[in-house]
């Protein structure tokens, strides 16, 4: 069955000796049936166009059905509450097995956009339908006809015959629908959820930037999955130590703007193992050779680097006791599969900000260079306006 939603605006049932909006969609699709969703002043024109719409053909015949309740006259200019009523409406009528049309050209403005934004998020078989004046003009300025008298309107209307001038637009709205992706791609992009902003991407038709967008992208998600460094940081000229270590930190951060919390907090203390032994593999060569034999290195804890570190240096040592205390949380989570408390993803700042400053202090980067994501999130947004 092939139904038709409708408000009721100024230029139904006719005007300025054609179709309004309604009668049109109507003459064009000969619904089965038509959805008739009046407001207390245009209540009035009930009669005269049903009469209107049986005169588009003596053998079309459809069922004209009044909703019912009336829509009071101050909400048909309140946005929110146009959409939430039409939206009861349609999903009131909806069946899977039926077509639907909704008219996107009678009653007030507030009425028209809720039926657009409708027609535009729901994922039901709908087809929006313009109807463009007759001048292809405003109508603003065009005198009404409801004093006269309808039988004269009918025959006098231009549109009732079988050659008239098809003016339905059928909606496609794909500026709108392009337009909220790339909303949603945007916001993804500002989650840091990359693996996400790369498929909505992918769905969005090229534009200038976007190429660039994705390429970028793909780099960052690539990167991610492999554990590996992407390409914006690997053309810096830095170490591959300075880069590994940076990269792993930026990683860590990321799951904590994620809201990923116990990802981070077992990153945490294998970055700060392999710290703490580049730094004494670094500063005193050999002392780890000497401290045990190679098959016994492999075993080499955060809690024996501490032991080695209170001895060499007993500041570094101090300072990553904040580590310490995480890793007793951090071992709950990987290894008992305990979910973390609220209390222990406060402590979660101050560790990440002493990961920070040892990362900084052996690796000699600067505050700038641990904003990276951050200013890799402008670079795509820039992309994207």
């Amino acid at each position: 069955m092939k139904i038709l939603i409708s408000a009721v605006g100024d230029t139904d049932p006719i005007r300025n000796f054609h179709d309004g909006a309604l009668v049109h969609i109507a003459r064009k699709y000969r619904p089965d049936k038509i959805i008739i969703v009046f407001s207390e002043r245009t209540i009035g024109k009930k009669d005269d166009i049903e009469k209107v719409i049986r005169s588009i053909d003596s053998e079309y015949v459809s069922e004209i059905v009044c909703h019912e309740p009336i829509i009071l006259n101050e909400d048909v200019f309140v946005f929110d509450t146009m959409y939430e009523q039409f939206d009861a409406i349609i999903q009131k009528y909806y069946t899977k097995d039926d077509e639907f049309i909704l008219n996107l050209s009678s009653a007030t403005p507030q009425v028209k956009s809720a039926l657009f934004v409708l027609n535009r998020l729901s994922e039901i078989n709908v087809k929006a339908v313009q109807v463009s004046s007759p001048e292809n003009d405003s109508n603003a300025g065009v005198g009404h006809d409801d004093s006269e008298d309808i039988d004269a309107l009918i025959d006098t209307n231009m549109d009732n015959k079988l050659d008239y001038i098809d003016r339905t637009i059928e909606d496609t709205s794909e500026k709108f629908k392009q337009g909220l992706i790339k909303k949603t791609l945007r916001d993804f992009i500002k989650k840091y959820d990359y693996k996400a902003s790369l498929e909505i991407a992918n769905q969005l038709p090229d534009f200038p930037g976007l190429k660039d967008c994705r390429k970028k992208l793909q780099d960052i998600v690539d990167s991610l999955d492999r554990q590996d460094v992407p390409q914006l940081l690997q053309k810096k000229k830095w170490s591959e130590e300075q880069k590994k270590v940076l990269n792993a930190y930026l990683t860590i951060d990321l799951q904590k703007e994620r809201g990923n919390f116990s990802e981070g907090l077992i990153r945490i203390k294998n970055l700060t193992e392999f710290i703490l032994e580049d730094y004494i593999e670094n500063r005193y060569p050999g002392f780890l050779d000497n401290y045990m034999n190679e098959s016994e290195k492999n075993y080499l804890g955060i809690h024996d680097y501490k032991k080695i570190l209170q001895t060499k240096n007993r500041t570094l040592s101090d300072n990553i006791e904040p580590i310490l205390k995480m890793n007793k949380t951090r071992n709950k989570v990987a290894h008992r599969l305990d979910s973390i408390k609220a209390e222990d993803l406060k402590e979660l700042g101050p560790v990440l900000k002493t990961l920070k400053g040892l990362v900084k202090e052996q690796y000699q980067l600067t505050e700038k260079d641990f904003h990276f994501y951050k200013e890799f999130n402008k670079e795509l947004l820039e992309l994207l306006k």
